[in-house]
């Protein structure tokens, strides 16, 4: 055997419609008196709201109807750059209805990365809020659209009536925000936008829903890539909801799940494994916008939330929060073995319920393959689980491109039917084989028995705290840095974050920099989670290269990197 077959995608349980408006229509008949949302909104004076699936299935078609009212039709695309807040929900599912391609966006990124996206994705409607925490999106907006502006082009923030015309941004027509009291040039208040909606019945948006098929194009996502920009991920319909629907099973998730998470709906974690596969069961999110644990705690105990979805380095946060100890986590049952909730003094868990084990990726739209919830704890160790079903795996010997069979390791490629169409403005055929399948970058291997093992990334990317880093991109931007001569950027390994993002800089004769000067500068390029979390300086002719000094011998310069960071905490 060469080719890992999962079970039929015929065969596979409780899978619904797989249209994202469709998906949306089914729960929200099925379900419409749940509770589906409930956040507490910064933009409202922390007000909690509460949306029902009737409620959330009525602002969904709000957004419809105002983006068809304003020219919006299927293939337009729709940017969501929103925190956690039940617009960003009914942003997405609302322009799934029409047949548009929602696009959401990564609220991390600093203003160059942004403009880089909205441009990439020919972005033609942006939806976002006026703020989140420190950062201001309207003001973002409007500062990346008049420096890249070229005369005759008017850019958001100007005076005026009607759409748009960046040069700088040929495609992006409208923008709206949620949080403005009245307009800002050319940039709409969300009460504004959703104005349009009474000229657009809801027979129209019912008639165009019906017209969206699975293998229509639903979805862009963007995750940090091998190269020095984020690469954006075409999904058709079929991608985000299918993983709705299966690891919504995965999971064990059912109409009294209550799940919080503040993990984003930008990454496919958050939108499916989170977002969707909660909804596809019937349950409720509580929503954050971004994580504090003092908060998480507070919407926990509140809430009587039964599932915590976290990342290890927010459960080591919450277990060393001073509200830990005396807050009321009783209502959780879908805990794990040893982990920190477990241990919690007033938890009694359910002890058939363990965290699910998978591998997967963005360009599958999360989850390939997996162990369940109810898989022995045992088993959870030795391996990534089976094949989800449809999925299909080879292993390939990334010298040769011969293809392995069991218990070899090799390169991990991979197809089925929540695989992406392509990366955004390449060909299909540049980024799959010519039997269709992808190659992962990953490393490792399927046993005698159909179990998924990963044993490594064959790429150089880092995994922190949850998120990918791509060198590459710290490394291009860094030679724009003036005082660097040369930089290299690893991975080093964390307890709490997998990894942590480690810049070695070698300044040119003269120059002078410190430590902050480097994150300074770089934070006002990438998003903040990229930053390294420590700069170390090394004199000229101190990192070690290949004897044609084109390349960095990367397990040396690791080797002095641990050896500097031990003795700096002797």
């Amino acid at each position: 055997m060469t080719t890992l077959e999962g079970p039929p995608l015929s065969e596979a349980q409780g899978v619904g419609a797989l249209t994202i408006g469709g998906f949306l229509t089914e729960i929200c008949a099925r379900f419409a008196a749940n509770e589906a949302l409930v956040f507490d909104d910064p933009l409202r004076g922390g007000a909690t709201r509460r949306w029902n699936y009737a409620e959330l299935g009525r602002q969904a078609h709000q957004v419809a109807a105002a983006l068809v009212a304003g020219g919006a039709g299927k293939g337009t695309r729709v940017g969501i750059l929103m925190g956690n807040r039940p617009e960003a929900v009914a942003a997405l599912f609302g322009a799934a209805l029409v047949g548009a391609v929602a696009v959401p966006l990564s609220t991390f990124s600093a203003a160059p990365e942004l403009a880089y996206m909205l441009r990439h994705a020919d972005i033609e409607v942006l939806l976002t809020q006026t703020e989140m925490l420190h950062r201001r999106f309207v003001d973002d907006v409007v500062s990346v659209c008049a420096e890249l502006d070229e005369p005759g082009g008017q850019e958001p923030g100007e005076p005026g009536r009607g759409r748009m015309t960046s040069l700088g941004f040929p495609f992006l027509d409208r923008v709206a925000a949620i949080g403005l009291d009245l307009p800002r040039g050319r940039v709409e208040t969300w009460e504004g936008f959703l104005a349009r909606r009474d000229s657009v019945s809801d027979e129209l948006i019912d008639a165009r829903a019906a017209q969206v098929s699975p293998s229509d194009d639903g979805l862009i996502t963007y995750s940090s890539g091998t190269t020095d920009r984020p690469k954006g991920m075409l999904h058709a319909h079929r991608s985000p909801t299918l993983q709705f629907w299966l690891q919504a099973g995965v999971f064990g998730r059912h109409q009294a799940t209550r799940m919080w998470t503040s993990l984003p709906m930008f990454w496919t974690a958050g939108l499916n494994t989170a977002m969707g596969a909660t909804l596809a069961a019937g349950g409720c999110w509580v929503m954050q916008e971004s994580f504090a644990a003092g908060e998480a705690l507070r919407l926990m105990a509140r809430e009587r939330v039964t599932e915590p979805y976290t990342l290890p380095h927010q459960t080591a946060a919450l277990e060393e929060h001073p509200d830990w100890a005396h807050t009321d986590l009783s209502s959780l049952r879908c805990v794990f073995g040893k982990s920190a909730f477990a241990r919690h003094p007033t938890v009694t868990g359910d002890t058939d319920w363990n965290m699910p084990v998978a591998y997967g990726l963005s360009e599958t739209c999360s989850g390939f393959a997996t162990h369940y919830s109810d898989t022995r704890r045992d088993l959870l160790k030795t391996s990534m689980g089976r094949l989800l079903p449809g999925n299909r795996m080879r292993v390939v010997d990334p010298e040769t491109g011969r293809t392995l069979g069991p218990n070899q390791n090799g390169e991990l490629a991979i197809a089925g039917p929540t695989l992406m169409e392509h990366y955004v403005k390449q060909h299909r055929d540049e980024c799959l084989d010519a039997d269709g399948f992808f190659r992962t970058g990953d490393a490792g291997f399927f046993d005698d028995d159909g179990f998924v093992h990963w044993t490594g990334r064959r790429s150089e990317m880092i995994k922190t705290g949850g998120a990918n880093v791509s060198p590459a991109e710290l490394e291009v931007a860094l030679r724009a840095c003036q005082p660097v001569k040369l930089v290299r950027v690893l991975g080093l390994p964390h307890s709490r974050l997998g990894q942590v993002v480690v810049a070695c800089v070698v300044l040119k004769d003269g120059a002078n920099a410190s430590a902050g000067d480097i994150q300074q500068f770089l934070r006002q390029r990438v998003a903040s989670y990229k930053v390294p979390k420590q700069v170390l300086f090394f004199t000229d002719g101190e990192i070690p290269m290949t004897t044609s000094d084109t390349k960095v011998r990367d397990a040396e310069l690791m080797r002095l990197v641990t050896a500097r960071l031990e003795g700096a905490t002797r």
